[in-house]
């Protein structure tokens, strides 16, 4: 909870100290409660990874690392339904339900993350329609700490997933739900979305929120290529394709700052002058 415009008299002051004091004492209790509750439900406790398969062309992940950690199983939480798409955590979240509940037909494809200026961090395969397990391992297993903001089309569902299994991993991340798909979660609450956050944090004023869909979008480009061919032809087209792509935003944005850098340069000439 954020207080801001005008400053508060004396009274108002006091009551505002003490529901602060109220919900950030609330919100220590449950976040021990969620750290004691994932150490009673871990069953495999190693941080290291049990394995690691350098040949992404074979396993369909590519981050440009190692595993950092292992992907845990937790018990009662872990199991068939749970890390996919088809589960019964779902909540009162529509969107959610419309989407993957009665598609259980769907296939897998490419859960790729990218960064707020459309590089992609890292991709993997999915075998199966997409679920918040892809989201969660991947962040888990490959990032060195969890981002500050995750933007996610199903983030209301995601964050109580991660939160429950990895709380001290996720604890300083806000999870949020992109601005295009929040006109779909009529029945989420609304501390999930992105633009009211906006409204208070600069930060995230600057963030283009549909960035991951406008990157997604451009990956269909190959879908069609991939769908004929074996899983190592299709790693790889994938690989190069991203590799290309990422290049190519690493060279406009280069460009767009020496643009910009010498129109500061010609404008602190004309100052001078």
């Amino acid at each position: 909870m954020l207080f801001v415009n005008r400053p508060p008299d004396n009274l108002e002051s006091n009551e505002l100290q003490g529901l602060s004091r109220v919900l950030a004492n609330r919100a220590h209790v449950m976040y021990e409660k969620l750290v004691q509750a994932r150490n009673n439900v871990i069953c495999d406790t190693h941080e290291a990874p049990a394995y690691y398969s350098g040949d992404w062309e074979d396993t369909g992940s590519f981050y440009g690392r190692p595993p950092l950690r292992h992907r845990p199983y937790y018990q009662n939480k872990d199991n068939d339904n749970s890390t996919s798409a088809d589960n019964s955590e779902t909540g009162s979240c529509k969107k959610y339900y419309s989407t993957y509940k009665k598609k259980q037909s769907l296939t897998g494809g490419l859960m790729a993350f990218w960064c707020q200026h459309l590089v992609c961090l890292g991709f993997h395969k999915i075998p199966k329609a997409e679920g918040r397990n892809d989201v969660f391992s991947g962040l888990y297993v490959y990032f060195d700490k969890a981002p500050d903001v995750v933007v996610y089309d199903f983030a209301c569902q995601l964050s109580d997933y991660a939160m429950s299994r990895e709380p001290e991993f996720f604890k300083d991340t806000l999870f949020v739900v992109d601005e295009m798909h929040a006109n779909g979660h009529s029945a989420c609450s609304q501390a999930s979305f992105s633009s009211n956050y906006m409204q208070c944090s600069p930060r995230l004023q600057e963030v283009n929120t549909s960035a991951a869909e406008c990157s997604n979008s451009r990956l269909s480009r190959i879908r069609k290529s991939i769908s004929y061919m074996s899983q190592n032809h299709a790693n790889l087209l994938t690989y190069v394709y991203i590799c290309v792509w990422n290049r190519r935003r690493e060279r406009d944005l280069q460009t767009k700052k020496e643009k910009e850098r010498s129109r500061l340069q010609i404008t602190a000439n004309a100052l001078v002058v």
